[in-house]
């Protein structure tokens, strides 16, 4: 352990703050450092002075830029293929940051060296077309995943019915149920079931869509299902609907829904908005 009282701690290396100490290594061919909206490939490796690199924490990973976080303030100095290594107390190392679990004794202020290499470096347009991508590459395999993960986090009571899953409000068992030929106004909110992201909104007040229920290719499969299920009088509930009855392995025409992706409604039927056509 070194001494606080040492004048340069880290051999080489430059005082940046107080109790923060960095030396550049490794000039790499980048061109650039990063900037606030970038994200960065980090290899980090963390250890006590003189203990070998990574005993306490090894990592390579993607990391965010940002103004409010400490770690883009070393990441920033480097540029691609840069390796630098940073000497700090204890308390002033990022740790959630990087991922890592601080030492157990909450008085720890001894020394911490990071060993950083930036491996790659993009752009905020980058890391959307590759996300995009990703999502555009999902496979029946990720759907159920999704599913999976969905009904083991929420508890509320789903049944099945019509290839669906679907959770009705209270006392909306009561009364006829909306039938084929009859119209229909439905308000309903449709979001990704992974992040909760809203993608289609058809709520508020002399809002709704109104269509004849079972005429071809007025709402997606899954929606009719749920219709069936609700009353004509009016009431609502919560569906899940796999990608099957909603938009398929190749996704949303306009490409607002991936491939292979199931999705959550919020789904009411309009009071007094039930009739037969003919």
């Amino acid at each position: 352990m070194l001494m606080a009282c040492e004048r340069a701690p880290l051999k080489g290396g430059s005082r940046i703050a107080e109790g923060v100490y960095w030396r550049l290594n490794t000039l790499g061919e980048g061109a650039r450092t990063p900037t606030d909206s970038d994200s960065v490939l980090v290899r980090v490796r963390m250890a006590r002075p003189s203990a070998p690199a990574g005993s306490l924490f090894s990592t390579e990973r993607w990391y965010p830029m940002g103004k409010n976080r400490t770690s883009a303030s070393y990441f920033g100095k480097l540029r691609q293929g840069d390796s630098a290594t940073v000497l700090l107390r204890s308390p002033l190392v990022p740790w959630a940051e990087l991922g890592a679990v601080p030492p157990a004794a909450a008085r720890d202020t001894g020394w911490v060296q990071l060993e950083l290499s930036l491996r790659q470096l993009r752009s905020m347009q980058e890391s959307r077309d590759r996300a995009r991508a990703l999502l555009m590459a999902r496979t029946q395999a990720d759907e159920e995943r999704m599913l999976k993960e969905f009904f083991a986090k929420d508890r509320r009571a789903w049944k099945q019915a019509m290839g669906i899953w679907y959770v009705l409000d209270p006392k909306v068992d009561q009364g006829p149920r909306v039938q084929s030929g009859e119209r229909v106004t439905l308000v309903y909110t449709a979001s990704f079931l992974d992040n909760g992201r809203v993608f289609d909104d058809q709520g508020g007040k002399d809002a709704g869509l109104t269509f004849r229920l079972g005429d071809p290719g007025q709402v997606i499969q899954g929606l009719e299902a749920a219709a069936h299920l609700l009353p004509a009088q009016g009431g609502g509930g919560w569906f899940v609907i796999p990608a099957e009855l909603a938009f398929g392995p190749k996704g949303s025409s306009a490409g607002i829904v991936p491939p292979w992706t199931p999705v959550l409604y919020r789904v009411e039927t309009v009071p007094g908005t039930v009739r037969t056509t003919r």
